[in-house]
């Protein structure tokens, strides 16, 4: 098959490389491992500049705040019309953006569309007005509802699809987020401490992504100083940045942790298992109304083999639980989260036997060739039943 991928994605604090792309370049190697043909109209950050399996064609974003989700929109559809008059696509997968070019691309080529909503379409928490709000709604609603798939990735999006938006349950597809195996696999803390440069003999609380109010940052610094009031050999290694930076610095000086923290900006995503490799214990406290998601660093961290400590939100509960490497506590608690890590620490027996079944239990199903595997399968299910129904104008 012959795949066309869009992905708008903007950080404004990371305009070079944002994480946020990481799923996309695995989707796409997967199925070029299978086999197929793949196209991606990405932003042009860095990524969008590495050799890889799959053709990519950098999209040039104008730097004017308004206008930088317009220019993608326009400048992705016309070269995707350009690239579809000598390849055409048999599908056209996009993760969602509000804007339905993609959708009118793949009628105008006759192809099957598949939109991949990773996380609530209009969340309430996004920046803009009730207008604004409400036009994103009406968007969301009439493009989701006339895509020949939506791939959701917990059960709680797809829920949600199907209440508020009004998307057949029978065409969604269940697809959650997934990890390398082979890029982050399980390695000796020591020398990774080494490596980079940390004192091996201290033990490291780890946290890894971008710093937005919605991980429960502010909760885990509470929690982090009250672990240093009783095991003072410990360090907090904040690996990335963003928005609640500031803050999050404040912070720490208020609570007297600038010594115990380790702030490495934002880093290659090459070098992050060698990170996670060197922390003992890896978090991902997000709020209370953090809403669905299904965070990549849960599986990184996992497949690491490393003991994670969670909030206890539906789209973490669904997935995950100690059999499989995670511990979950109320989210927006950082007293419960502070008794998790340092029930931990002091367990190592118990950490190394969360960290082996977290890591089984995504060898088993959250590899990216298999995710690849299942949305293939899924795909051809939706030939047999449309078959290129409209044939299209190119």
């Amino acid at each position: 098959m012959n795949w066309f991928v869009f992905c708008y994605w903007f950080e404004p604090d990371a305009p070079r490389d944002p994480v946020g792309l990481v799923r996309i370049w695995a989707l796409a190697d997967a199925l070029i491992q299978a086999g197929d043909r793949v196209t991606v109209f990405a932003p042009r950050y860095r990524s969008a500049s590495v050799v890889r399996a799959a053709r990519v064609i950098p999209i040039q974003l104008m730097p004017v705040r308004i206008l930088r989700p317009l220019s993608y929109a326009l400048r992705s559809f016309v070269s995707g019309v350009a690239r579809a008059l000598i390849a055409r696509p048999d599908v056209v997968y996009y993760r969602w953006m509000i804007s339905p070019h993609v959708l009118v691309l793949s009628k105008l080529v006759g192809a099957r569309c598949i939109c991949e909503v990773n996380g609530e379409p209009v969340p309430e928490w996004s920046n803009g007005g009730k207008v604004r709000r409400a036009a994103g709604h009406w968007i969301a609603r009439v493009s989701l509802c006339r895509c020949d798939r939506v791939v959701v990735l917990t059960e709680g999006l797809r829920e949600l699809l199907v209440r508020s938006y009004g998307v057949a349950a029978e065409r969604i597809i269940l697809l959650p987020s997934g990890t390398d195996t082979e890029r982050f696999a399980p390695r000796d803390p020591v020398a990774c401490r080494q490596r980079l440069g940390l004192p091996p003999g201290d033990h490291y609380i780890g946290f890894v992504g971008s710093f937005y109010r919605y991980q429960g940052l502010a909760s885990l610094m509470d929690a982090t100083a009250a672990v240093r009031a009783r095991c003072s050999n410990v360090r907090l290694l904040m690996v990335g940045d963003g928005e609640a930076g500031g803050e999050l610095n404040t912070q720490a000086q208020k609570l007297g942790l600038s010594d115990s923290i380790i702030w490495t900006g934002r880093i290659p995503y090459e070098e992050v298992p060698a990170y996670i490799g060197a922390m003992t214990v890896c978090v991902a406290p997000f709020c209370g109304d953090r809403g669905e998601t299904s965070p990549v660093k849960i599986f990184d961290y996992l497949a690491c083999a490393k003991p994670v400590v969670a909030s206890d939100i539906p789209s973490v509960r669904t997935v995950f639980a100690s059999n499989r490497g995670v511990q979950l506590v109320p989210p927006d608690r950082s007293d419960r989260l502070a008794e998790a890590i340092l029930s931990l620490l002091h367990d190592p027996d118990r950490c190394r036997a969360m960290g082996e079944g977290g890591r089984r239990f995504v060898e088993q199903r959250f590899g990216w060739v298999s995710i690849g595997e299942r949305l293939r399968a899924r795909v051809v299910e939706t030939e047999v039943t449309s078959s290129h129904a409209h044939a299209g104008l190119l």
